[in-house]
């Protein structure tokens, strides 16, 4: 029981951490993967930023310790029930709105925890006796190419999003990410960051302690953590918390399952129907990756807008500007003999046969005028 417990403090404890480094990345320069140096420069002079990182590693470790006592499906529903904390903390904290689509989504996901722990139900026997014995040894013995398997394409998409692909939205037409990149790059570093941290915890529960340093998992744990918490602050800067925390919460928890299940044998059903509930399980994650939308939906218009016909949209108008005013100007006609012309504060009337130029004012816009020429 304490195991669960544990589960479900680390994803407080997960969420917390979100929260902080939303907030202390909203109030950076931007943030790109593209110079990392400069990047990382302002994330670790953030003292919010690195507040968030110490939590994020303290539901590391209470996450690895409950793994070393319950299965990895078991300890889903934990993660399914923090994505409610995490909607009313996106909801009331930043005033975000999910979309319909979303909404699904999230449905989705939590299925998917709940169908895949049903796989596990009851519990296996022997978690939390001589179990973390056999895993200890398999954690310890882990040969590098099995290692490799899980590295490796864990650090390839992230580095090509942080490398090439990491450019802001940008022009006329374009329409905001909602950030489902970020999440699935940052959820795989940071799922290969539990998986490296579970083999730790495995080892220090069977007493082998003495063997982390000689082994892969504390190098790998510091790679991928240090790449996926960069990741996802920079998705975190750009896009919404509700969003890119969702999508990493399904990647990171189905990348643990499927590679404890290589690297530590962490047992897999295989009566039918306990198969097809993980099978399905997974299954459904993958969906709920492909409902969440690409794009944000897109602001309302301007209130001063027309509504075109046969569209509730409502249209903006183009902008139409003022009409200058063509006035020309009026001369005071010289004298004859060309004497210089009179003031025409010292004229009382004019002669007869001058021309006296008269302002008349164009009927269609009163800033537009023009000027009669009158012969008397």
């Amino acid at each position: 029981m304490y195991a669960v417990v544990l589960a479900c403090a680390a994803q407080v404890v997960y969420i917390v951490a979100y929260v902080l480094f939303k907030t202390a990345a909203g109030r950076m320069d931007p943030l790109s993967g593209r110079h990392a140096l400069h990047a990382a420069g302002l994330l670790v002079r953030s003292p919010r930023w690195l507040a968030g990182l110490a939590v994020l590693m303290a539901g590391f470790g209470l996450s690895a310790t409950a793994l070393v006592a319950l299965p990895v499906a078991a300890t889903l529903p934990a993660y399914g029930l923090g994505l409610v904390l995490l909607l009313v903390v996106g909801m009331s904290g930043f005033g975000e709105r999910p979309t319909s689509r979303e909404w699904l989504a999230v449905l989705i996901t939590v299925a998917a925890m709940v169908t895949a722990a049903l796989s596990v139900l009851p519990v296996p026997p022997g978690h939390g006796g001589a179990v973390p014995d056999r895993l200890g040894a398999a954690a310890a013995a882990l040969p590098l190419w099995k290692a490799a398997l899980v590295c490796v394409p864990s650090l390839a998409v992230p580095l090509w999003m942080f490398c090439v692909r990491d450019r802001a939205v940008g022009g006329r037409h374009a329409r905001p990410l909602t950030g489902i990149a970020y999440g699935i790059g940052a959820g795989v570093l940071l799922g290969a960051t539990e998986v490296f941290g579970e083999g730790m915890a495995m080892m220090f529960a069977a007493g082998r302690a003495a063997d982390v340093p000689s082994s892969p998992h504390p190098y790998l744990f510091l790679l991928a953590g240090v790449l996926g918490v960069g990741l996802l602050s920079i998705g975190l800067q750009r896009c919404r918390l509700t969003v890119i925390v969702t999508v990493v919460t399904v990647t990171a928890k189905t990348h643990l399952l499927l590679s404890a299940t290589l690297l530590y044998a962490e047992p897999w059903p295989r009566e039918p129907v306990p198969f097809w509930l993980r099978a399905a399980g997974v299954g459904l994650a993958v969906l709920a990756l492909l409902a969440f939308p690409r794009h944000e939906r897109r602001a309302p218009l301007a209130p001063r807008g027309q509504t075109s016909p046969g569209s509730d949209e409502p249209r903006e108008l183009p902008t139409v500007l003022p009409l200058r005013s063509h006035t020309l100007p009026v001369v005071p006609p010289s004298r004859p003999g060309g004497a210089p012309p009179v003031p025409p504060s010292q004229i009382s009337a004019p002669p007869g046969g001058w021309p006296v130029a008269n302002r008349q004012t164009h009927p269609g816009n009163a800033n537009l005028g023009s000027v009669k020429i009158e012969w008397r």
